[in-house]
Formats: C-alpha cells, sequence, structure tokens
C-alpha cells in the first residue's frame, strides 16, 4: 500500500461547531456494532453524545458486524459521529505480514464503504498493538490512546467516571468499548458533566483539525499535543 501526497491525510471533519480555545477530548469506542434497540449499550451511548451535541469515534471490526446491526452504523454515520476501521476480525497487526495486514484493513474498509459511501476511515489497530510492519503497510493514522479507561478489564461505571474525570487533559484520546452496560452508563452521566464543565467531546479527527495538527498514514497518535 504504497503512501500518497506524503502520507498526509486529507481531513475533511467539520469543525464549525467547536470553540477551538475551550478544552477537548476525543472519546473512541471500539468493538461494535452492537445494534439499534434503544436499550442496547451503543445507542445508549450515541444518544448520550447526542443529547448534549457532542461528537465522538466509532471504530468497528468485521465479526460482530451482520444484517441485523449493521443499521446501527450507519444511524452513527448519519448522526455525525466518526466511522473508523477496527478491522476485520480484531487479529493482533503486529503478529502478521503485511499481505495479512491489508487484508484486515481492506476487509472491513470495505464493508464499511458499503453502508456509509465513505472511502477512507482511520485505523484503531486491536489491542492497540503496531510494529514497524505496520507503520509501514496501512494507509491511514493509526490510533493509540492517551488514557484507557478499562472498562474491557471489568471497570464500573463509577471507575470509568473517576478515571476519565481525573486524569482528562486538553487533547486527549480516550479508549472505551461501546458492548459494556458500564460504559453506557458512565456517558449518560459523565457526558453532560463535561459539557457542564465547560469541555468538549469530539471525534478523532476532528480534534486534530481543531488543535491544526496533521494526520498522517502510517503514523501512530496518542494525542493531539
Amino acid at each position: 500500500m504504497k503512501k500518497e501526497n506524503n502520507g498526509i491525510w486529507e481531513n475533511n471533519a467539520d469543525i464549525s461547531w467547536i470553540d477551538s480555545s475551550k478544552p477537548m477530548m476525543a472519546f473512541t469506542f471500539d468493538d461494535g456494532p452492537v445494534g439499534t434497540a434503544d436499550t442496547d449499550t451503543s445507542i445508549r451511548i450515541q444518544n448520550a453524545l447526542a443529547a448534549s451535541g457532542q461528537h465522538a469515534t466509532f471504530c468497528y471490526w468485521g465479526n460482530s458486524l451482520n444484517k441485523t446491526n449493521e443499521a446501527e452504523i450507519k444511524r452513527a454515520y448519519d448522526m455525525g459521529f466518526e466511522i473508523a476501521n477496527h478491522t476485520s476480525s480484531h487479529k493482533n497487526l503486529a503478529e502478521l505480514t503485511s499481505d495479512e495486514i491489508i487484508t484486515e484493513v481492506t476487509t472491513q474498509a470495505d464493508k464499511l464503504s458499503a453502508i456509509t459511501g465513505l472511502t477512507r476511515f482511520l485505523v484503531r489497530p486491536p489491542y492497540l498493538s503496531v510494529n514497524e510492519t505496520v507503520m509501514n503497510t496501512v494507509q491511514a493514522p493509526l490510533i493509540n490512546c492517551t488514557l484507557d479507561s478499562k472498562d474491557w478489564a471489568g471497570a464500573t461505571a463509577e471507575e470509568i467516571i473517576n478515571t476519565i474525570s481525573t486524569k482528562k487533559t486538553d487533547g486527549a484520546i480516550i479508549l472505551m468499548h461501546e458492548t459494556y452496560d458500564s460504559t453506557a452508563t458512565a456517558m449518560e452521566t459523565l457526558i453532560p458533566q463535561l459539557v457542564a464543565e465547560g469541555w468538549q467531546i469530539v471525534s478523532v479527527s476532528e480534534l486534530f483539525k481543531a488543535k491544526g495538527l496533521e494526520l498522517k498514514d502510517g503514523q501512530v497518535y496518542s494525542n493531539a499535543r
């Protein structure tokens, strides 16, 4: 996968709603889609964001995608949220060959394109695992994180709220998963709380554009500072 335009990612994010003088964080949610029922954790998170007029990046992987839940992705896109590529089968990319990495990324990109009409997606590597082969192969920015909510390790809603509230920093990328009730419950409280404190919750692309920073293919990003 040859890098084009010196590897500079064309960032088309609309930041007209963002006040660049105020602090902001990018919330990212991995491992969807889940579904479109009002009680589904994914929809609760989307609704919590929308209720406060905030955005996020949803990182979808292929093996969780089927005809019964793909509408969640279209819903997220239509609501103004960013859609990112979490690979086809959630393998550790650092353990794969270049050809295998290409298959993991492009197979899922094709699925996401069919749903959204988009052709380019940021990539969230499974397990946040990358090496030189991954960086030289993937023709997209690779999104790591500043702060891990630890929802995947069993963190309660209260613990997720406390972790983000006490460790938040301007320009941070927060790792979460849309598959946990604890995460959805935390977002229903935390998002309006942060907005009331003057924080803005944005997508990864919005974060970098609002901060005046470029994204480049094959580079790993943990924050926008």
